[in-house]
């Protein structure tokens, strides 16, 4: 494969469909263990020699040979999946070369939830706390607890995304989307403290 085209199959997913940083570095690491098994088992790096067999054979020796987790599996086949799809619509090459190949299904991980209990004594002891840090550990805590936020969105949280009069959070999630968050009653109180 050509250098050029892996660049500006990561530079489309981060200008056009917005992936998350952690997404590029992961697909751009995906790529290049490609690009690698390719050159270890000498196969052509031409885009139009690329076949589904070899896409297999490459899952294949990452499963055996690298010992993989399924999670990391499936990325790197929704890579390669993404990148023959972005080369055919760019007219880079004439074949899917991931036709027909599909991830292994993972176990599917629930999140594990705090009882209401569990949680009043979280907040009951957040509330007593006096050290340094407590106030600002309180409101972050009672926010995720309360706003549905994930924690990534909470990291990246500034005062302008704060609505105190509409009692909003403006978040902007996976994607670059943007979500319209209530800010419960418990929060707003240590918002004006």
């Amino acid at each position: 494969m050509r250098r050029p085209t892996c660049d500006e199959f990561l530079n489309y997913l981060q200008v056009e469909k917005k992936n998350s940083d952690n997404t590029l570095r992961g697909y751009a690491y995906d790529v290049t263990c490609f690009e690698t098994f390719l050159k270890v088992q000498q196969r052509s790096m031409q885009l139009d020699d690329l076949v589904a067999s070899t896409c297999r054979r490459f899952i294949q020796d990452q499963v055996l040979n690298h010992n993989i987790h399924p999670r990391t599996l499936q990325r790197r086949i929704s890579c390669l999946k993404s990148l023959s799809q972005f080369c055919l619509k760019e007219n880079f090459m004439k074949a899917d070369f991931m036709a027909g190949i599909q991830a292994p299904k993972a176990d599917s991980k629930l999140p594990v939830y705090l009882t209401l209990e569990e949680l009043g004594k979280l907040f009951r002891s957040l509330e007593k706390d006096t050290r340094t840090l407590a106030f600002r550990n309180n409101l972050m805590f009672k926010l995720l607890a309360t706003s549905g936020m994930r924690r990534q969105e909470l990291v990246d949280l500034t005062w302008q995304q704060v609505d105190l009069t509409n009692h909003t959070i403006r978040v902007f999630s996976k994607g670059k989307k943007e979500r319209l968050l209530p800010l419960h009653s418990i929060v707003i109180p240590l918002f004006h403290s």
